[in-house]
């Protein structure tokens, strides 16, 4: 049985991994303005866009690396690892993911929909601006990451009732 706090670690970063395939951002269309003809665009964080990857991919390689982190110190132990300790990983990884999902869940995120009309050998071009907002899945990637986080700051403080070993 891990530690508590290794278990948040890995809890944390399987939740970064898992949710990642659920919707990151998502934004109506509409086709018609005077009907009711809309749909959602629920992109992922694995979806090469212009406001989300290749940023959100590091997001989920952190989510890999904390899941492998949290592993490694429950069972070997806090070791050294590129002259760092685990635990000092752990909370540089979770961190980074916490800092850049909370900064996606806090900008302001807009999308250019359009279409491209050919009309007797004109092309006109038709653009509205769509404001995007964070999914539910870009939320409980945060809500894992900030749950690594806590877990991460447990470790580095060693305090024995969360490590499950004496000082």
């Amino acid at each position: 049985m891990p530690p508590a706090s290794d278990a948040l670690v890995m809890l944390g970063g399987l939740m970064i991994l898992g949710f990642s395939f659920a919707p990151f951002v998502s934004y109506r269309i509409v086709t018609r303005p005077g009907r009711l003809t809309e749909y959602a665009v629920n992109p992922t964080a694995w979806e090469w866009t212009s406001y989300l990857a290749p940023l959100t991919w590091f997001v989920i390689l952190s989510g890999l690396f904390l899941l492998g982190l949290g592993l490694s110190r429950a069972l070997m132990g806090d070791r050294l690892l590129f002259t760092f300790r685990i635990s000092q990983l752990q909370l540089l990884v979770a961190g980074y993911a916490a800092s850049i999902l909370i900064g996606y869940a806090m900008t302001e995120k807009s999308v250019t929909t359009g279409a491209t009309l050919d009309f007797f050998g004109a092309r006109m071009e038709v653009n509205s601006p769509q404001l995007a907002e964070f999914g539910w899945g870009g939320v409980l990637m945060l809500i894992g990451a900030l749950i690594a986080l806590i877990g991460a700051l447990l470790n580095l403080f060693r305090l024995p009732a969360f490590t499950g070993r004496p000082l």
